[in-house]
């Protein structure tokens, strides 16, 4: 009977994905949990898939029977993550509760923030970096209404609500 465990990799900088693919091609069975972040691009922000443990996946590994010495010399692997001298196994239930809740691409959906009208928020990024006001309402997946005092006129604006957080 062969008994398989899930370890951790630990990759080579922003190359989880080419230790992914090139595991993978050696017939090793991988998983690396993904999830979308809004970034700031060249022409505004754009949604990007991202390692959710950048520079970290997981193997699944049979300890006894199967040849771990090619997973050293992977393209994009730096090693197995080891205490001392050991591979821990990483517990099956943490990497199977994770794949559970990817979707169709890897990633684990990011629920929506739960702001309330009225919750006081502070914007992070931009012209109004520092500045508070009040949630309003959702705009869209990626968008907020906030009611600031300008001038000493309530002004709604809109901004993405990677730019703010709890004030």
């Amino acid at each position: 009977m062969t008994l398989k465990h899930w370890y951790a990799i630990y990759c080579k900088p922003r190359e989880d994905e080419r230790a992914e693919l090139h595991l993978g091609l050696q017939d090793f069975e991988v998983f690396r949990p993904k999830h979308r972040v809004r970034r700031k691009r060249p022409g505004g922000m754009a949604t990007l898939i991202e390692s959710l443990f950048p520079r970290y996946l997981f193997i699944h590994l049979d300890d006894i029977a199967e040849n771990w010495a090619p997973i050293r010399s992977t393209r994009g692997v730096a090693g197995m993550v080891r205490w001392g001298g050991h591979a821990p196994p990483v517990p099956n239930h943490v990497v199977e509760c994770l794949q559970r809740n990817v979707d169709e691409v890897g990633c684990i959906p990011t629920p929506p923030s739960d702001y309330k009208p009225g919750d006081r928020v502070r914007i992070l990024e931009g012209p109004f970096a520092g500045l508070e006001g009040l949630f309003y309402r959702r705009r869209d997946d990626e968008r907020i209404m906030l009611l600031m005092e300008i001038m000493k006129q309530p002004q709604k604006m809109t901004v993405s609500e990677s730019m703010v957080a709890r004030a």
